[in-house]
């Protein structure tokens, strides 16, 4: 983060908390909330080694202004001031759990997803069925330009990565009022662009909240398919028919395609990590017998999806998937490339940094990043903060940190960068068509070769 951006930041968060609290009567007792402060304070800010020192001393000063108005805080308030102090540390894993907010807090009956710095509605309540498509504009008299910059101050990590989590504010007028965006708790004035041109102003009541609701990411919602949303009141833009391969199967984790066309077989990993019933490294050997059966010219390696896990579950595996490829291998990257999938990325890149060529957007996180602490769950409130404990350095090998964890210090990665070498957005346009930009960037490299 820039100093000036970070200096930014900072004057706008010090002065939403010197402003007035939103009128709402507070869910938990005073002593409740000074005990979840305390217990924030011990687990995760006294452990959490992410942040750069004025970072730090900034947010002990927010926690302890915090501290001091705990008889006047509300939960969604609290909520929202600790995940901008988590935000503080810059860093993507020592953040407070915004998946988890649809089940805490309520919700307008529609779902975005970001497509670069847009965001459309893909999945709607009967009631707004309408708005599929619509890309949002403004919520209350807020720009989008406005909402954007007050969602990434509740995360940490690149301006995309951060993107990935701020639909869970949008959607919630609970947490919008809580961040003094919203007018009140209860509904919000929404503005689309719809995909016929015309503007519309919509003002939405929310849900309560589904106590229910697993925690999901915003991605899902590019799969049409119903997977695990069994409420028929749902819909979605698109069908499960029109979707491009890489949207398709929702559950499925770990899947392979042949793609005989371009002498390729594609292998798609959504997690680094086993899923209940599927092994990680049954599936990694199930596609080196493929590769050993089919032998392909060229391996399509999709992380678009993947936000990680095990960094050491698919180290061996792409160490190995460069030296039985004869032709190149098509690594496919977006904003929620996280964490353990960078970290296989990295390897892949290293072990044939000639023959790798990276397709796609950013990746999820920089370089350099901190990792590795277990989310510690806040007493009373149930607020549950992701934290980080120890260094990764992709760029230097952990040589001058003593800090790094001990599987990359082990197994170090040295590459220059991990930008894409082909630009290749998931754009609205052609999500709407069922187009997969990436995938028809390595058509187009492999046919011209």
């Amino acid at each position: 983060m820039t100093a000036f951006r970070s200096r930014r930041l900072a004057a706008l968060l010090a002065a939403t908390l010197a402003s007035p609290l939103p009128a709402q009567r507070p869910a938990l007792t005073p002593a409740a909330i000074r005990e979840d402060l305390a217990a924030f304070r011990r687990q995760f800010l006294g452990v959490d080694k992410s942040y750069a020192a004025p970072a730090r001393a900034e947010a002990e000063s927010r926690l302890a202004r915090l501290e001091a108005a705990a008889d006047t805080l509300h939960a969604p308030f609290l909520e929202i001031e600790l995940a901008r102090i988590a935000a503080l540390a810059d860093n993507g894993h020592s953040a407070v759990a915004g998946g988890r907010w649809p089940a805490r807090f309520n919700h307008v009956g529609i779902g975005l997803t970001p497509f670069g710095e847009e965001f459309h509605v893909l999945v709607a309540r009967d009631a707004t069925r309408d708005l599929l498509g619509g890309r949002l504009v403004a919520i209350d008299g807020h720009d989008i330009t406005a909402l954007r910059t007050a969602a990434r101050a509740l995360r940490g990590g690149t301006a995309a990565f951060r993107d990935r989590f701020a639909p869970f504010l949008f959607e919630s007028p609970e947490l919008l009022h809580a961040a003094r965006i919203a007018r009140e708790p209860g509904a919000a004035t929404y503005e689309f662009v719809l995909p016929d041109g015309r503007r519309v102003s919509r003002r939405l009541a929310a849900e309560a909240p589904d106590s229910t609701r697993q925690p999901v990411s915003t991605r899902r919602w590019l799969m049409p398919e119903r997977g695990n949303m069994t409420d028929t009141a749902w819909h979605t833009l698109l069908s499960p028919a029109q979707a491009s391969w890489a949207l398709r199967e929702p559950p499925n984790p770990f899947r392979w395609q042949a793609v005989p066309e371009l002498e390729a077989l594609q292998v798609e990993f959504r997690m680094n990590v086993d899923a209940p019933g599927r092994p990680i490294l049954f599936f990694v050997s199930e596609v080196e017998r493929e590769i050993a059966k089919q032998q392909p010219r060229h391996v399509i390696l999709d992380m678009r999806h993947n936000g990680g896990g095990n960094l050491n579950t698919t180290r061996g595996f792409v160490q190995r998937l460069a030296a039985n490829t004869p032709g190149r291998i098509f690594v496919l990257t977006s904003p929620w490339t996280f964490s353990a999938a960078i970290s296989t990325v990295s390897y892949l890149k290293q072990a044939a940094p000639d023959k790798v060529v990276i397709v796609g957007e950013e990746l999820g996180d920089r370089l350099e990043f901190f990792a590795e602490g277990r989310p510690t769950t806040l007493p009373h409130s149930g607020i549950v903060v992701g934290l980080a404990t120890e260094r990764h350095d992709y760029r230097g090998g952990c040589a001058t940190f003593k800090d790094c964890h001990r599987a990359v210090v082990q197994n170090p990665i040295r590459v220059p960068t991990l930008a894409p070498d082909v630009p290749a957005p998931w754009t609205f346009e052609a999500y709407r068509a069922g187009r997969d930009p990436a995938m028809d960037s390595v058509a187009a490299m492999i046919r011209r070769r």
